[in-house]
């Protein structure tokens, strides 16, 4: 798919300081880290739908090469290097598949996979529909019939792909949007919360040189 990849920092190298690719694997020096079980963590990325496949391939290579040509060759680190490659290797394909990635990405945002969709009936009806129309074209040996079925089916998994796709768009681009908003509202509770404290402080003060009284 394509999309963005959105590096994030995760730090310098406590072994030779070099700035990390990836919380897991210094591609510098081979150094291994804990693994993260987030695999956008994993492979140093903001979370988001938008993946792009061609970078998110390049960022791959390098990490394998550092694990393989870096830390394995280390005889303390093998074992831990075959642990990277691993949890690398599913952490790619859980980002490059569609699927996978939407029900990653729901979990992490605090929902939850249903079984089918809220629409119920009107599901179950197409299910149904498009059920009897491809058990009636394999009875009667249709291929050409059947072949414009699969067609369907792929037609209707891309759209749904497209809708989670779009879901998450929206639901991020709200996220970063409020965030924006709390964070302007916590400046400005903040300074509110000095004026009064400033204003509380100076009559307290005045009370004080006054002898209680107000002045």
């Amino acid at each position: 798919m394509a999309g963005t990849v959105t590096s994030t920092l995760t730090g310098e190298c406590s072994a030779c300081g070099a700035t990390r690719l990836s919380a897991a694997v210094c591609v510098d020096c081979g150094a291994i880290f804990e693994i993260p079980t987030d695999a956008f963590v994993l492979f140093g990325l903001a979370r988001s739908w938008a993946v792009d496949a061609a970078a998110l391939e390049e960022r791959y290579t390098a990490l394998s090469r550092a694990i393989r040509e870096k830390s394995a060759a280390r005889e303390e680190l093998r074992e831990r290097a075959a642990e990277a490659t691993t949890a690398l290797d599913r952490a790619r394909l859980r980002l490059l598949d569609p699927i996978e990635r939407a029900q990653y990405l729901l979990t992490a945002y605090g929902g939850s996979e249903r079984e089918k969709p809220l629409r119920k009936r009107e599901f179950q009806s197409e299910i149904m529909e498009f059920n009897r129309s491809a058990t009636k074209a394999r009875e009667d040996g249709d291929p050409a019939r059947l072949g414009g079925i699969v067609i369907e089916a792929e037609e209707k998994l891309a759209s749904a792909i497209m809708a989670a796709g779009q879901s998450f768009t929206r639901l991020e681009r709200s996220l970063v949007e409020e965030v924006s908003a709390a964070a302007d509202a916590l400046a400005e509770a903040r300074f509110w919360r000095r004026k009064v404290d400033e204003l509380r402080a100076f009559g307290r003060g005045g009370r004080d040189a006054t002898g209680g009284r107000e002045s």
